[in-house]
């Protein structure tokens, strides 16, 4: 994501798992809405 211009995101340790699975998703099987779900909860809040 940096790569392509945005900004860095902490994921915090406790979510570390949930992040893996999302990103898993992502590039696996090329389902982002884990992934943006998960990085919306994130950044909002």
């Amino acid at each position: 994501m940096a790569a392509g211009g945005y900004p860095r995101t902490v994921v915090q340790v406790e979510r570390r798992s949930e992040y893996m699975v999302a990103l898993e998703a992502a590039s696996v099987r090329r389902d982002i809405v884990p992934f943006t779900r998960l990085l919306g909860g994130i950044i909002g809040g």
